[in-house]
């Protein structure tokens, strides 16, 4: 076989791998014979590889599944008894280990939820739909799930009014998600009295979404660690949070076909930029 018939059938080799439907046509003791058994077993393998992760995955999802069923009433519970204890006559001891067993249902509540979340968006069960929209309302929808919690640290929660008439491809309902936890990670590691903003550009094939704060800044270290599932550094032990917000919303932004930015220094606070696809 000369070297252009030897490439050309290397070509058709690859298109029918891609496709799914190559099998083995040369059976001698030719080289290409060789080049082909090694691709079908090769082919092979990974199919059945990708098997088991179908069937691994499958389990996880049940199991999260279970988890989050079997868990919901007690911590329904656990809540509803701490609210009632709250409205007795408690000593401040008391009432202080009720404030705890309270904050710890909370807590348990969001990570369950959260891992159902991120279980069911990595397994393809929610599929994240982008459609063409104006991002105010995607601004407005994430700033207004944090004004609370802003208000309570007396953090200045401001909108520029850049955003208007800018469209970008974003699933509403998941794209709010996603930034609502950049901003809710903004104001967590902003000190009391400090501000955070919430500003958009236009460019030509992208939107751009800045939260801006003036909090404790990220350590350049830190920066390709913070989108890790359960990541959080070390002098973040004292607040609250189980490192998942940032992760999950990195896997929505990406799977709408875009991307996340940081620019960070210590001390100086820090900018997320959310990046959605025009096109």
């Amino acid at each position: 076989m000369t070297g252009k018939k030897l490439l050309q059938r290397l070509d058709e080799m690859l298109d029918a791998a891609l496709d799914g439907t190559f099998q083995a046509q040369t059976y001698d003791e030719s080289m290409l014979s060789k080049i082909e058994v090694k691709m079908a077993r090769f082919l092979d393998g990974a199919q059945l590889r990708r098997e088991q992760i179908e069937v691994e995955q499958g389990h996880i999802r049940a199991l999260i599944s279970d988890i989050s069923h079997q868990t919901k009433t007690p911590i329904a519970n656990i809540a509803l008894y701490s609210g009632l204890l709250g409205e007795q006559d408690l000593t401040d001891v008391q009432r202080n280990l009720m404030k705890q067993i309270a904050g710890g249902a909370e807590k348990l509540n969001f990570l369950i939820q959260s891992l159902v979340k991120t279980s069911r968006l990595e397994s393809g069960i929610i599929k994240v739909e982008p459609q063409l929209a104006n991002i105010s309302s995607l601004i407005e929808a994430a700033v207004a799930e944090n004004a609370v919690k802003a208000e309570m640290k007396h953090i200045a929660l401001t909108v520029s009014d850049s955003d208007a008439g800018i469209c970008a491809k974003f699933d509403p309902r998941w794209c709010v998600e996603a930034l609502s936890n950049i901003i809710d990670n903004a104001i967590k590691y902003t000190a009391r009295g400090g501000k955070v903003t919430v500003n958009a550009s236009d460019y030509e094939m992208f939107a751009r979404i800045d939260v801006a704060d003036n909090g404790r800044g990220i350590k350049d270290t830190d920066l390709t660690k913070i989108f890790g599932r359960f990541w959080r550094a070390a002098e973040s032990a004292d607040s609250p949070g189980v490192g998942i917000g940032l992760y999950l919303a990195r896997e929505i932004i990406v799977s709408c076909g875009g991307f996340i930015k940081v620019e960070s220094k210590p001390g100086d606070g820090s900018i997320f930029s959310v990046f959605l696809s025009k096109v």
